[in-house]
């Protein structure tokens, strides 16, 4: 089942879409890892985004208690997935659970 939010800003329709991310997250770690409480899983969570990302990603990142990942985009302010794909596997072998990805860019 898919669900329409329809959000004022920018910045508002962000921290939504972190938040449910982040929600769908704790519950799937949650059916993986009963022993884990709600602390043990958000302290892992990361998300990702371009440094070229609009500033409403990173306050989403702020306000959402999670650690945001901004990584470097190409001379077209694009973000690669091999610069993605690499900053998921770093993670993942430091033990960190990646859970979204912004694209939402900053006005060039």
């Amino acid at each position: 089942m898919a669900f329409t939010v329809l959000k004022g800003t920018a910045s508002e329709a962000t921290l939504v879409a972190l938040l449910g991310a982040k929600a769908k997250a704790l519950e799937r770690e949650k059916k993986e890892h009963p022993d884990w409480d709600d602390f043990k899983i958000i302290s892992k969570l990361v998300a990702y985004a371009s440094e070229q990302a609009h500033s409403s990603v990173e306050r989403a990142g702020l306000l959402g208690g999670v650690k945001m990942r901004l990584l470097p985009a190409d001379e077209e302010y694009r973000l690669r997935g091999a610069t993605l794909e690499k900053a998921i596997e770093d993670d993942v072998a430091a033990g960190l659970i990646p859970f979204y990805v912004s694209n939402q860019l900053a006005e060039t």
